[in-house]
């Protein structure tokens, strides 16, 4: 009988420790490979930056929305 508890034991233990190494090889969120941004502008009017892809441009200056181009005139 002891050696049937001890034999339960020692599987309880490597299946815990199982378990860590499975948690610890899974892609966490610091593992995931980062979004690339590409060149940043500043808003002509409030000053945000925002990647150059995104932003509105208008008369060679960069927007963040159409509300602060219409605003800038």
């Amino acid at each position: 009988m002891f050696g049937i508890r001890v034999l339960i034991y020692l599987l309880g233990i490597a299946l815990v420790v199982w378990i860590l190494f499975r948690l610890a090889k899974s892609p966490g969120i610091e593992n995931k490979p980062k979004k690339k941004v590409g060149d940043m502008v500043s808003c002509a009017r409030c000053g945000t930056y925002v990647p150059r892809d995104e932003a509105i441009q208008a008369n060679d200056r960069f927007y963040c929305c159409d509300q602060h181009r219409d605003e800038d005139g």
